[in-house]
């Protein structure tokens, strides 16, 4: 399938797009296959039928006469009268074949007759009086309800279920709708009518204002504290909009119960058995994850939306307390970091670029830059990849950079400084910022207004990230410690500031790398730029061959 663009940014950008709606619409089928499908009143149906109908008289009301013709219908046809509510409720279950069936009749007895419904009379008549009774004639009965109530009013009854936010209704509330359009249209076409020659409101207005009083009424959401089911995503999203939660950590949350529910083939919290829990830690266990990655990431998730639902909800107990992955980690195999000499060998490629062809401006600094900045901060990738212009900051003459999660997400949620060491000066890090104005260096910026905050791990930085990484591993060839390409740089940094011939201030480093406060008096005062910029250049040059080149 085609995105419709050969730009990686905007590619990017469509296929997050899509994601989201893809996304959206298993969240509606999720919901269907829990509460099924809605059942609506005769009521509702007319007050979703008349919103409907005054959206359209509302485009149209200031110029009637360009309005499409409707049909106006003041009263049903007649094979569409007389039906009782157990008779409609039994054309729900149309067969594909007898449709088909169904459609060669009408058809049939619509051919060259100048009066279908008396013909039509006569034959449901003359089959009555053969004994084959009205279960017999109800197949095709059913057929002609569908058929006439989809026909004629069909794609407005869609429309009218979408504007009224309705995902799914039964066959019977649908055409229940569709009834309720063919007598609303002809209040429409009266309401077009009084506004070509009146300046007052007509009936269908005020009728509009109680209709959206009915269905208001009849969709105010139900606590989910008090519906049949306890979903594990609307839990999530309880705790989101009752707590502080970065936009990352919900998203990685729902993946995770997303895995649990797709193992349990369910998600009602209430259904959640301490066994479904221990079955799914050991089949974690099974699949090679780390005994950290599945309990601090994948069983705190349940645990927590479990947990939420105990204290805010009706949910007697945690189920997922207490089981944890209580294997020793692995011991470690070999430096969490690069060597010095790995070290050198990526830095010295920055200035050779990339044997690629066709990059982007962007993927090229990023290549160049982000190794060099990620050695001389220990900052997270995303970090430097989400930097834009506007966070150089300088005070008494002294630059640094402001990371904060208005460029984007950062592990704390909050902001801090870092200095800048010389030698990134040396090699034009300011001049390139700076020549960048305010916006971004190494990712397409993205429209004016959009809040980066938000976006979480959609962000287009990620994607840089995992560039620098690949060229890293694949182009150089340089083994990732940990399978990390990225992160290393930031066990070297923290190695190398503890080199006793230069050895950085702890809690400075902690600070600047964006780590928390081990004791509550560290976040006491700030950290002048003056500070951070003393501490950072405690650190030695990395000599490397400067062949003078730069991208653009």
């Amino acid at each position: 399938m085609s995105l419709g663009t050969v730009d990686r940014d905007d590619a990017e950008a469509e296929y997050s797009s899509r994601l989201t709606a893809w996304h959206a619409r298993m969240a509606a089928w999720e919901g269907l296959l829990r509460a099924g499908p809605e059942a609506l009143s005769d009521r509702d149906a007319l007050a979703v039928a008349t919103l409907e109908a005054a959206n359209r008289f509302e485009r149209h009301k200031h110029n009637p006469s360009d309005a499409p013709e409707f049909a106006g219908l003041t009263v049903l046809p007649p094979h569409l009268r007389g039906l009782s509510h157990g008779e409609l409720t039994q054309l729900a279950t149309l067969p594909s074949d007898v449709r088909q069936a169904a459609l060669e009749e009408v058809r049939r007895l619509g051919e060259g007759l100048q009066s279908p419904e008396e013909a039509e009379r006569e034959h449901w008549r003359n089959r009555l009086e053969k004994g084959e009774g009205l279960l017999g004639l109800f197949p095709i009965l059913r057929a002609k309800f569908f058929l006439s109530g989809e026909a004629t009013q069909g794609a407005v009854t869609d429309a009218a279920l979408k504007l009224a936010g309705v995902e799914t209704v039964d066959w019977h509330s649908r055409h229940k709708v569709n009834i309720a359009g063919m007598r609303v249209e002809a209040k429409l076409a009266e309401a077009l009518e009084i506004s070509r020659g009146s300046l007052q409101d007509p009936p269908l207005v005020a009728e509009a204002k109680a209709a959206e009083a009915v269905f208001a009424a009849r969709s105010t959401p139900v606590s989910v504290a008090k519906s049949a089911t306890l979903s594990l995503f609307d839990l999530l999203d309880h705790k989101a909009k009752t707590r502080t939660i970065k936009t990352k950590t919900i998203s990685d949350d729902r993946s995770y119960l997303q895995k649990f529910a797709n193992f349990i083939r369910h998600s009602d919290a209430r259904k959640v058995t301490k066994d479904d829990v221990r079955r799914w830690r050991d089949h974690l266990i099974g699949t090679g994850l780390s005994p950290k990655t599945t309990n601090d990431k994948y069983l705190s998730a349940l645990r927590s939306v479990l947990g939420h639902g105990v204290k805010e909800f009706d949910l007697p107990t945690n189920v997922a307390a207490g089981i944890r992955d209580k294997r020793e980690p692995d011991a470690p195999k070999g430096s969490k970091g690069y060597s010095e000499e790995d070290a050198l060998k990526i830095l010295a490629a920055t200035f050779e670029g990339t044997k690629k062809e066709g990059l982007s401006l962007p993927h090229k600094r990023a290549l160049f830059w982000v190794p060099w900045v990620l050695a001389y901060t220990g900052l997270r990738v995303s970090e430097v990849t989400q930097f834009r212009g506007i966070h150089l900051r300088e005070e008494r003459g002294i630059p640094f950079l402001l990371i904060t999660p208005a460029d984007g997400s950062t592990k704390s949620g909050k902001a801090w400084t870092v200095g800048i060491h010389e030698h990134l000066i040396d090699l034009g890090f300011l001049h390139m910022i700076r020549r960048m104005g305010e916006g971004p260096a190494f990712y397409k910026p993205y429209p004016k207004g959009t809040d980066l905050s938000k976006l979480g791990a959609k962000h287009r930085a990620k994607e840089v990230g995992t560039r620098v990484a690949d060229w890293i591993t694949e182009e150089l060839g340089i083994p990732a410690p940990n399978g990390r390409p990225n992160h290393a740089w930031r066990h070297l940094f923290t190695t190398r500031s503890r080199d006793p011939r230069w050895r950085l201030d702890k809690e400075t480093r902690d600070y600047m790398m964006g780590s928390g406060p081990v004791d509550a008096r560290e976040d006491y005062g700030d950290w002048t730029p003056a500070v951070v910029n003393a501490e950072i250049n405690k650190m030695p040059r990395f000599e490397v061959n400067d062949t003078g080149w730069r991208p653009e």
